[in-house]
């Protein structure tokens, strides 16, 4: 299982479609990091492109562009789960067309070998952050 998250993480972080690149873990986080490693946010963003990409787009895999890791919305929450926002675009679909700007909303936990999914989808984009904050926080399981 961990070579696969391996493989889906470093989809995720690099994308279908070229983004900006993803800020790299410093300081404490830099240090040897493993499958029972806590997730930390930018974990987080990886794993919840790989976790909704079928949803974002189920006719193709590819057409997917992110908002890079520096525009998500990030809430570590009280009992260590990681909530996060990601903007993404589906070139897949015409401009001005239902289901072209998206949001992936995730709330997990766990570590990166063993993620613990709370919940996780693909909706239309908010732009009230306490909104966001609110989803992000929620407790109750996927």
């Amino acid at each position: 299982m961990l070579p696969m998250l391996a493989v889906l993480a470093s989809l995720a972080v690099t994308g279908c479609a070229p983004s900006a690149s993803v800020t790299q873990p410093t300081g404490a986080s830099a240090a040897a990091r493993g499958a029972d490693t806590p997730l930390e946010p930018i974990d987080a963003f990886a794993l919840c492109k790989a976790q909704t990409l079928s949803q974002a787009s189920p006719a193709s895999l590819s057409g997917i562009s992110w908002a890079p890791f520096e525009n998500a919305v990030t809430l570590v929450r009280d009992d260590g789960a990681i909530g996060i926002y990601i903007e993404a675009t589906n070139e897949n679909r015409a401009e001005g067309s239902d289901g072209r700007d998206i949001a992936l909303f995730c709330r997990v936990g766990g570590t990166i070998g063993e993620p613990d999914w709370l919940g996780f989808g693909v909706g239309s984009r908010e732009t009230d952050r306490d909104y966001i904050l609110d989803i992000l926080s929620r407790t109750d399981q996927a």
